[in-house]
């Protein structure tokens, strides 16, 4: 979850640096827009929930997991990944030098009735 200051809001704003095209920063956690067509399809009692956690990163794992993002690897090319990467593992030692770290995630759940 993007949150002013946080390891999430630095590696977007580095991802929308390098690739300006990329338009899925700071989402939310929430997929209300999943409820409707259950309704839809006949499923009932429909119900929502969502908890936030804490997940620890390392350095490593984080930079894994970001370069692994559409907004990078699936869209830039070999070289603009590499300037990224460096970027980014300089941004994470110089802002969030604790190793590990905990990265803001939200879980969202929806339970229905089946038709």
């Amino acid at each position: 979850i993007p949150l002013p200051g946080n390891v999430v809001d630095l590696s977007e704003k580095l991802i929308e640096k390098h690739n300006p095209a990329w338009r899925m920063g700071g989402f939310h956690g929430i997929h209300a827009q999943n409820i409707k067509p259950l309704a839809i399809a006949g499923f009932t009692a429909i119900e929502t929930f969502s908890f936030d956690l804490a997940v620890p990163y390392t350095h490593e794992a984080w930079l894994g997991r970001i370069r692994a993002s559409a907004g990078v690897s699936a869209t830039l090319s070999p070289e603009a990944v590499a300037a990224f990467d460096a970027e980014h593992g300089a941004a994470l030692a110089a802002s969030f030098p604790a190793d590990p770290f905990a990265v803001p995630h939200r879980c969202f759940a929806i339970v229905a009735h089946a038709p």
